[in-house]
């Protein structure tokens, strides 16, 4: 039997990842770990556990395909264990309400319903895996403006029709057993501590009988929290729980029923995910299965989309012998984003590397630069100060860095970050953290050397000081906004030289990196006429193009759309001096494209995980069919979105004037096309579509419509087509969208064969939220049913009428 002190405490994280365990009440400690697409385990500093990288959300949402997904989320559930967690703090499915979002590439799409079906299919693949989920995050957190104190104003109508959505689907249908309350407000309300929320909408409306966790560090109130129904408050140390909460039961302010609920939460989470079988302690494992691989590599290849494909310009067939493989993002292909997503891979292969494996003779040349910081230095050119590859991570207690180290470590790139905790070992007095080795410089010149640091630090590069505890830091965006504005010193180097590297920096709590970069001197002007040079002599150029993590990351979003650096050039000189150009888009979200009509073909396989490499040379190839479709509206330019209007908060209060105008519906709304329409996407294959045929013209309330669409694949390979189904509601009683996807098909059509396609359009497709009774309800009425092979592509319609 807990005391009441003991059971606030178990309400509070007994660290940055792990829960208060106590055995002899037979509650077991829980351990979580980090998502979406991946599961990073528990290591920090030098000892990340290598982990398998699933494509990121946007990517998966691109495969409109819930049973794949459904594997990934049982892959994640497998990762999970083997990093010893029993829940992943999985899956994010919030929508695009702009392109620029930090975390857009985290989340499945811009559309509830396809969000919904991606967000229950990862659900219970997870959890077949008994290990639990924290749908995330609770709720319009769609962007990272101001993501700690927002006050999001939004109508509720469109709160429940769109951003509510996700989530209903996961708890209603998905079962969810965890839920994360995100860190903005809503109305005024902390989410954490908002009873609209956590208590009316998800435990009475939805039946939820899970647990509810806070964001890290997000904020919470004592009493609201545990009324409002928040169960755990993460991470440790206690700020809202624990003693707090414990002194609000006695002053009357909270019953102790209620925290026995909460309690009652976290035994039905350890119960469910068998913890007391599987403890938090034992050693992570790090597994490179090729099952995995094949299961990253297909969900790559169903999420990548085929934008543009003129003149037969893909695949490329036996006429291309010589490529050139060119762009920022070829030699680096980036796998994944920014943020508490990011986590230490298994071993890839680079987009150029895949490709040189098909086409031996493959030149590359980079082209531009696109690095917003001084890039990192990995592999061969770190070297330890015992010889080794690496840099020397040292974690010293107390305030002298020359004292004996309580923890020493290495790491594979020039950078190194402590999230939340330190290696057992260390203690929580103060410590000084040290970062020491060697840059092998690759060329002759003038280089800029670059450091960001979480606090005064002492810091030199080639006995030269670059900081001082005395050198004023300007607050940057690096490290969630924790680290400072770079720190440069131009450096005069000889190739091959060895730049000692010396970094001492007391180590702030819970959060504290070093990241030292080496910028080599190049001739931007040279490197694009190299690769129009290099573009010229070949058969087919492959333009790579993209963002990285640095621009692309939680805690930030982006100012615009356009591609960073002269990308946008490189593209267009090397689009002029070969016909078969094509064009990679490497990036997590949507971009601008103003050469669209000068390439031959585009690709988007977006942060595509550890297989995507492969994956984009199999397109490439035509080894296999693109099978992904855009689940986001890629603009023309940023003010095309009507949301973006609507942007930027005022008094701290970020007020959803486009109500239910976001992505293809704002479009559809303004009668601004998109760049690339929502739902589009290319095959290898051509299919014709026939007229829908709809089982009845008139039903009841609560009786489904089928639609049937004959397609027929006429040429001479399988043809990859979703059907989608989108909802008019003809003069409706109340403003609606002008259309909504509410269900959809993707399947292969078999060269030379017919098939009959049928979508299913069930209640939930037709009705609306009523906030005078706060209830879902179904306007009589007619309804035209329309289908498309995107927003913008509809290519029949019925006319039904609901009774």
């Amino acid at each position: 039997m807990l005391s009441l002190d003991e059971k606030c405490d178990l309400l509070v994280g007994a660290s940055s990842w792990r829960t208060r365990g106590f055995p002899d009440a037979g509650i077991p400690e829980l351990k979580v770990s980090d998502g979406p697409n991946g599961v990073r385990g528990e290591g920090t500093g030098a000892d990340r556990t290598p982990s398998v990288v699933i494509p990121v959300g946007i990517a998966q949402g691109a495969t409109w395909d819930p049973d794949l997904v459904g594997r990934l989320g049982e892959l994640l559930g497998r990762e999970a264990r083997r990093k010893r967690a029993h829940v992943v703090l999985a899956p994010a499915v919030n929508l695009h309400r702009t392109p620029i979002g930090g975390r857009t590439f985290e989340y499945f799409s811009e559309d509830p319903e396809l969000a919904a079906a991606l967000a229950v299919a990862t659900v219970r693949g997870v959890q077949s895996q008994d290990v639990g989920v924290t749908v995330k995050h609770f709720a319009v957190n769609d962007t990272e403006i101001d993501r700690l104190s927002v006050d999001v104003d939004v109508d509720e109508r469109v709160l429940h029709e769109l951003y509510l959505r996700p989530f209903e689907a996961a708890v209603v249908d998905g079962r969810a057993w965890g839920v994360m309350s995100a860190y903005n407000k809503l109305w005024g309300t902390h989410c954490g501590a908002n009873s609209y929320l956590l208590h009316d909408v998800l435990r009475e409306q939805w039946g939820f009988d899970g647990f509810v966790v806070s964001d890290w560090y997000a904020r919470g109130e004592t009493v609201g929290s545990a009324l409002a129904g928040l169960t755990l408050e993460m991470p440790a140390p206690a700020r809202a729980y624990g003693p707090r909460l414990a002194d609000a039961v006695r002053n009357g302010d909270v019953s102790e029923q209620v925290i026995d609920e909460r309690v009652e939460e976290l035994a039905r989470l350890a119960a469910r995910t068998k913890a007391a079988e599987r403890p938090a302690s034992a050693d992570e494992e790090s597994v490179d299965d090729p099952a995995d691989r094949a299961l990253c590599r297909q969900a790559a290849i169903a999420g990548t989309v085929l934008a543009r494909n003129e003149r037969g310009c893909l695949p490329l067939g036996a006429d291309v012998r010589r490529i050139a493989v060119i762009g920022p993002n070829a030699a680096t292909s980036r796998i994944m984003g920014g943020g508490s997503s990011a986590l230490r891979a298994l071993p890839t292969t680079s987009l150029l590397d895949a490709l040189r494996a098909r086409f031996p003779d493959a030149t590359y040349a980079r082209g531009c630069d696109i690095d917003r910081s001084t890039p990192l230095v990995s592999g061969d050119r770190l070297l330890a100060p015992d010889g080794r590859p690496g840099l020397e991570v040292r974690l010293v207690e107390g305030t002298d860095p020359e004292a004996d180290a309580a923890y020493t470590g290495l790491v594979p790139e020039s950078t190194v970050r402590f999230v939340g905790s330190v290696p057992v070992g260390v203690g929580r007095g103060p410590v000084v953290l040290t970062l020491r080795g060697s840059l092998r410089v690759a060329v002759a010149g003038r280089h800029s050397l670059g450091i960001v640091v979480t606090s005064t630090a002492h810091a030199t590069a080639g006995g030269r000081a670059v900081l001082t505890p005395d050198t004023e830091l300007v607050p940057g965006k690096t490290f969630y906004g924790l680290g400072c504005e770079e720190v440069l010193a131009d450096l005069d180097l000889e190739a091959g030289q060895l730049v000692a590297i010396d970094v001492a920096m007391p180590l702030p709590r819970p959060f504290g990196g070093v990241r030292i970069g080496l910028r080599e001197p190049r001739d931007e002007g040279q490197m694009l006429d190299d690769a129009v040079d290099m573009a010229q002599q070949a058969d087919a150029a492959i333009v790579v193009v993209g963002t990285t993590d640095e621009w692309e990351t939680e805690g930030e979003d982006r100012t615009t759309i356009e591609l960073p650096g002269a990308q946008d050039e490189l593209v267009v000189r090397v689009a002029a001096v070969n016909p078969r150009t094509v064009v990679v888009v490497n990036a997590g979200a949507p971009v601008a494209m103003p050469w669209l009509e000068e390439v031959g073909a585009v690709v988007i396989p977006f942060f595509g995980g550890q297989e995507m490499g492969e994956a984009v040379a199999d397109v490439l190839t035509g080894v296999v069919d693109p099978g992904g479709r855009l689940p986001t509206s890629y603009p023309r330019q940023l003010a095309d979105c009507l949301a973006w209007q609507h942007y930027a908060p005022v008094d701290g209060v970020q007020r959803y004037g486009e109500g239910f105008g976001i992505g293809y519906r704002g479009h559809d709304m303004t009668g601004i096309r998109a760049l690339l329409p929502f739902g589009h996407g290319l095959s290898y294959g051509d299919a014709v579509w026939g007229e829908p045929v709809a089982s009845a013209e008139r039903v009841r309330q609560g009786q489904p419509v089928t639609v049937t669409v004959p397609v027929t694949a006429v040429g001479e390979r399988d043809a990859t087509v979703v059907v989608q189904g989108y909802v008019a509601a003809v003069s409706p009683p109340v403003p609606r969208e002008p259309k909504a996807l509410r269900t959809w098909r993707k399947l292969v059509v078999a060269a030379g064969t017919t098939e009959q396609v049928e979508l299913t359009f069930t209640d939930t497709a037709f009705r609306r939220w009523e906030p005078s009774s706060r209830m879902w309800v179904v306007d009589p009425g007619d309804y035209r049913l329309l289908i498309g092979a995107s927003a913008d592509d509809v290519r029949g319609e019925v006319l039904v009428t609901i009774q």
